[in-house]
C-alpha cells in the first residue's frame, strides 16, 4: 500500500520512526517530502510545518505529483467537550472554516455569511467539507467521529464557546481544513486523526502526553492496515 503521512514536524513522530528503525530518504525536488519502506508499505512523509497556508501549499504540490491509496494526517487539537479528554483520539470527518471572514459593523461574519463561498460548490459534500471515505479505516481505527473547526487563533479559550455554537464543532485545529480541502478537491482518500492536547471545559492540557499518544496510534495503524 502506498501511504502519505502528514505531520506538522517530524520531531513529533520520533518514537514512531525509532520503533520501525525508519531511514528517511529525502525527495530530490521537494525538501519537505521523505520516503521510507515500513513493513509492507511504501510510505511518504510530508512535513507540513505550522499553519493552514503551509499545509495547503505543500500538500497540493505533493498530490500534483502522485496519488496515494490513503493520505493520513496525524495532528493535535483542542477539545470543546468535557468527555474528550487529553490523549483522546478524534476522527475529524467534517472540517469547517472558523475565524475566516470580516467584521461588518460590530458583527463578525464568516465567508459563508458574506456569501463569498457556497455550501453548494465543490469540493463541498452534503453542504460541508465532509470525508465520506472512512469505512475502510474505521475497521482498523474506530475512533470517535467529530466535527472540527480550523482557526487562526488556536487555543483562545474566550472564543471557544462561540465557535462551538456557531459551527457545532467538537474541536479545533490550526490546519485541518488545509488538508481536507485539498484531498477532497483532488479526490484523494484521506483520514484525519487529531489527538487532544487541551480540553477547554476541564482546563486540562498536556502536549507531551498527546505526543506519546500520537506516536502510539501511528504505530498501531501501520501494523494493522
Amino acid at each position: 500500500m502506498k501511504l502519505l503521512i502528514c505531520v506538522s514536524h517530524l520531531k513529533n513522530i520520533e518514537s514512531f520512526l525509532h520503533k520501525f528503525e525508519v531511514k528517511l530518504l529525502a525527495n530530490a525536488s521537494l525538501s519537505y517530502l521523505y520516503s521510507a519502506k515500513i513493513l509492507h508499505h511504501e510510505v511518504d512523509f510530508l512535513e507540513t510545518g505550522a499553519g493552514i497556508y503551509q499545509t495547503s501549499y505543500k500538500l497540493a504540490k505533493v498530490l500534483d505529483l502522485q496519488k496515494y491509496h490513503l493520505a493520513i494526517k496525524i495532528s493535535y487539537c483542542n477539545s470543546y467537550k468535557e468527555d474528550m479528554a487529553i490523549r483522546a483520539v478524534l476522527n475529524i470527518v467534517n472540517e469547517k472554516p472558523g475565524d475566516f471572514g470580516s467584521m461588518v459593523g460590530t458583527d463578525w461574519k464568516d465567508l459563508y455569511d458574506l456569501n463569498l463561498i457556497s455550501r453548494e460548490d465543490a469540493p463541498h459534500i452534503r453542504g460541508g467539507y465532509i470525508n465520506l471515505a472512512n469505512a475502510y479505516m474505521n475497521v482498523f481505527a474506530p475512533f470517535k467521529k467529530v466535527v472540527g473547526v480550523t482557526v487562526n487563533a488556536y487555543g483562545e479559550k474566550k472564543t471557544f464557546n462561540s465557535r462551538k455554537e456557531k459551527y457545532k464543532a467538537d474541536c479545533e485545529t490550526t490546519d485541518g481544513l488545509g488538508f481536507a480541502y485539498n484531498c477532497l478537491y483532488e479526490k484523494q482518500s484521506f483520514y484525519h486523526l487529531a489527538v487532544v492536547e487541551r480540553n477547554f471545559v476541564t482546563e486540562e492540557e498536556n502536549f507531551d502526553l498527546a505526543t506519546i499518544k500520537l506516536n502510539e496510534i501511528l504505530i498501531d495503524i501501520l501494523q494493522k492496515i
